[in-house]
């Protein structure tokens, strides 16, 4: 027989336990309404470009919430904002953690695949790419590994992506344009992939294109294979493609290290991928080559520029300019 006493206490001890199911039933509520709020307002942020309280938005989100989903979700887009910036470090640590919670989710491998291309981390670059396409094979994931190949020097690679991408009726611009750079490339020749360019709507890869023509008609007949890699090389740069202006300019390099110009167009497509410490030593290569050259001074004091060397700088460019006035 329970006494009266016991049985308040028992009641008591019920509603104790039930109160308390109840206040973590609501905290779990509030937790989930003031996480999906601060995604909502991070996301919001982020659309007007006010990326600064978009990075807190989503750091509150993740650090209020424990889901994995949310905390995954909020590392992911901070690593977006981190590599819009430029913060490639950032990036890589958010997408690191994100991955820790969320371990299949293509978009995570995307964007760490994106953060190590502009690290010039091709090999890791690759590998991201790849593990983002087992999960989703998506279009523009494989265009970025082809890139990633052909930065790589791996040219027959980087073809057969975008050749796969082609035959599947594609009419992408970008990737027929690849093509055609590709077998330009190979042979040198003005190619039936850029003639479906030119017929195209897209500005950009039409520009390309005329020059790539241009060169075409101006330089076919060019018998002496290095200076005709030279000058395919710096078309390469010109058209901002300083990846296949670097392959070209090695074929020639390594049979002519001497060869000036080789090392100048290096430099040049070095200062475009934005290594600028390969860049100086590829000018300075060519300025122990020839050191009066006025364009080897202009490229040195960038380069310098680039590198905070603002003293060095302003030495090489106003030689540069006293060189050019003898002229």
């Amino acid at each position: 027989m329970f006494s009266k006493a016991n049985l308040s206490k028992e009641k008591k001890i019920t509603i104790t336990i039930f109160v308390m199911f109840l206040l973590l039933i609501l905290f779990h509520r509030w937790q989930l309404l003031t996480s999906s709020g601060y995604l909502f307002l991070g996301d919001e942020n982020y659309k007007r470009k006010n990326y600064n309280e978009s990075l807190k938005n989503y750091k509150y989100a993740a650090a209020i919430n424990g889901d994995r989903s949310t905390i995954y979700f909020a590392k992911l887009k901070r690593a977006k904002i981190f590599f819009l910036y430029g913060f490639l470090n950032e990036a890589e640590k958010e997408l690191n953690e994100a991955i820790k919670e969320v371990k299949n989710d293509f978009m995570a491998y995307e964007i760490m695949g994106d953060v190590h291309y502009a690290k010039r981390n091709i090999s890791d670059s690759i590998s991201y790419y790849k593990k983002s396409i087992e999960l989703k094979d998506k279009e523009e994931i494989n265009i970025k590994l082809a890139k990633s190949f052909m930065a790589e020097g791996k040219i027959n690679k980087a073809n057969d992506i975008f050749l796969k991408l082609y035959l599947k009726s594609n009419n992408k611009s970008e990737v027929i344009y690849y093509l055609g750079l590709i077998n330009f490339y190979e042979n040198g020749l003005y190619n039936d992939y850029f003639q479906e360019i030119e017929k195209s709507n897209n500005i950009d890869y039409k520009e390309k294109v005329n020059k790539i023509k241009k060169h075409s008609d101006n330089y076919s007949n060019i018998k002496n294979e290095i200076f005709n890699n030279i000058l395919i090389a710096d078309l390469y740069n010109r058209i901002n493609e300083p990846y296949f202006a670097i392959i070209k300019s090695r074929l020639v390099t390594e049979k002519n290290p001497n060869y000036r110009d080789a090392w100048i167009v290096l430099g040049k497509a070095n200062f475009i991928i934005g290594d600028y410490k390969k860049a100086y030593d590829h000018f300075n290569k060519a300025f122990e080559l020839d050191s009066h050259n006025p364009e080897i001074y202009f490229w040195l004091g960038s380069v310098c520029q680039k590198l905070g060397n603002d003293f060095k700088a302003e030495e090489l460019m106003n030689k540069y300019k006293a060189l050019v006035s003898e002229f």
